[in-house]
């Protein structure tokens, strides 16, 4: 019998190898395996997850979440009354939320519903990779803006690029930069760009200032939020996000798909709501020990710790951040080694952990520095 050509599945298969692949990095069990160690010997420090949330909590919240549930039935009700509890936190009409299998899943939504083959998308780099792999999976067009060596954004220069773009993504605080942009400035771009704005606030509980109050006078504004960070629930993968009514409703009735996010992400999203003050607790610690850790990075030599309004800090080196990296890694410690950012030539990002775990990093990050010095 034979074969068809099929060429035109060749030839897509051959494209898509041109887009970008989101790295994990290594995980605990196989660099375990690898270093001949226990797990829990590992210390992951490379995806801004939040360890000031108690485990123990999580797993028991869980333990009710799942003698509630019936896991045949699809989730309704819990939809509804996990976006009234939504809505009462984020002060924001239920009917202008809308929820996501995390933001990530978001970000794929937004972009496959406004955006084209052959349309213009805009991102200001350096940022979370996840906006330049959705608008190239579309076959659109990406124009990259970089931020002023401040890191703060050159709003001139978004503007003039961004003439004809249908989307714009902006991460706030952003990834890596660890900075949150300025509200006026956010307002000025979601006021003069023509198409949609959406800005990111994955790690808005840990900033100052959240825009969520821009949506009930912004139509073409949407703002994404997650349970992945400040409510440590990333393996859950919980999301949402606020927008005016008319967007909210296009997005959730016209193109999310039904049952998409889970009865237990559901039910336990509602349940750590109604214990919002532990999470509070929880950030404010996190807080202290981020400026802690900036402290003891900045007084090393040869590193500079930036000011972080997220759960992470961004680290420049005076020598390869990629040889620092992989030092660290076969000490059982793992962080991100982001290189070149901006005109910063060798840079890892941190998560910050609790104080146990930082000082366990502080000590074998200060040892690498040391060996080489030595």
């Amino acid at each position: 019998m034979k074969t068809k050509e099929r060429s035109w599945l060749k030839q897509t298969v051959k494209e898509a190898q041109n887009l970008s692949i989101y790295d994990v990095g290594e995980t605990i069990e196989g660099l375990a395996g690898r270093l001949k160690r226990e797990p829990s010997e590992i210390l992951k420090l490379n995806s801004n997850e939040n360890f000031f949330v108690s485990k123990e909590l999580l797993r028991n919240l869980l333990d009710e979440v799942n003698g509630e549930i019936d896991p045949r039935i699809y989730p309704r009700d819990e939809k509804t009354e996990f976006i009234e509890a939504l809505s009462k936190y984020v002060k924001v009409p239920p009917d202008q939320i809308v929820t996501g299998t995390g933001s990530d899943q978001l970000i794929d939504l937004i972009s496959r519903a406004f955006l084209k083959h052959g349309d213009l998308a805009l991102i200001v780099t350096p940022t979370f990779s996840m906006y330049e792999r959705c608008v190239k999976t579309l076959g659109a067009e990406l124009i990259s803006v970089p931020l002023r060596k401040d890191f703060s954004l050159d709003i001139e220069n978004v503007l003039e690029n961004g003439s004809g773009a249908k989307l714009l993504f902006l991460c706030s605080p952003n990834n890596p930069t660890a900075n949150q942009f300025e509200k006026e400035t956010i307002r000025r771009l979601i006021d003069e760009f023509d198409g949609l704005v959406v800005v990111d606030e994955a790690y808005a509980e840990f900033a100052e200032k959240t825009i969520t109050p821009l949506v009930e006078k912004s139509e073409n504004l949407v703002i994404l939020r997650t349970f992945s960070k400040a409510f440590g629930i990333a393996g859950l993968r919980l999301g949402y996000a606020v927008s005016c009514y008319d967007l909210a409703s296009t997005i959730s009735q016209r193109f999310q798909m039904p049952y998409v996010t889970t009865l237990i992400a559901l039910k336990m999203g509602v349940k750590l709501l109604e214990r919002i003050d532990v999470f509070r607790e929880a950030i404010a610690k996190l807080k202290a020990e981020r400026e802690v850790m900036i402290k003891r990075l900045n007084g090393m030599e040869g590193v500079n710790a930036f000011d972080s309004q997220t759960n992470f800090v961004l680290v420049e080196l005076e020598r390869s951040s990629a040889e620092v990296y992989r030092t660290l890694l076969n000490r059982g410690i793992v962080v991100r080694d982001l290189g070149r950012i901006l005109h910063l030539e060798n840079c890892l990002r941190v998560t910050v952990a609790p104080p146990e775990m930082t000082d366990r990093f502080i000590t074998e990050f200060g040892g690498v520095l040391n060996e080489r010095d030595g």
